[in-house]
């Protein structure tokens, strides 16, 4: 009787076609990571961005034109931003600009965010008004009108 069984020849062919898929494959989820960590680090310097905006508006102020940069730490990372106040058309209207980078690569800008910022309303009970300019609601005096059950 003759034995049976793979040749040496043909398990070498079978490994070098499970390698090469391996490979492919391998290939594939390092492509995943790497695509995962550039939205994670373009979502966070998208925060950033807004955030800064968002500080701009609950300062009620109505900033200056011009720019200033700043780092700062979030989720283990340093980031550099940059803050542009420029005017718009409107004279009571002005445009603001950040954009968010690695502290270490701060021209290879992650996001950009735009928002604009009109003047504080003069509002004559602000004096007498928490900083911000709310009102905190009295739970024993809501308004009813227009309410209904």
């Amino acid at each position: 009787m003759k034995a049976r069984g793979f040749t040496l020849l043909e398990v070498l062919v079978a490994l070098a076609i499970v390698s090469l898929g391996m490979i492919a494959v391998f290939g594939q989820i390092n492509q995943s990571v790497a695509g995962a960590s550039h939205l994670r680090n373009k979502t966070l310097a998208h925060w950033i961005a807004l955030d800064q905006i968002t500080e701009l508006r609950i300062k009620n102020e109505f900033p200056a034109v011009g720019e200033h940069s700043k780092e700062i730490e979030m989720a283990h990372a340093l980031w550099r931003y940059t803050v542009k106040i420029s005017e718009t058309p409107a004279d009571n209207l002005r445009r603001i600009d950040v954009s968010v980078a690695f502290e270490d690569t701060p021209d290879s800008v992650l996001s950009t965010a735009t928002g604009f910022i009109a003047p504080p309303s003069p509002n004559p009970l602000a004096a007498n008004l928490p900083v911000g300019g709310w009102l905190p609601l009295d739970p024993n005096n809501l308004p009813t009108q227009g309410i209904t059950n």
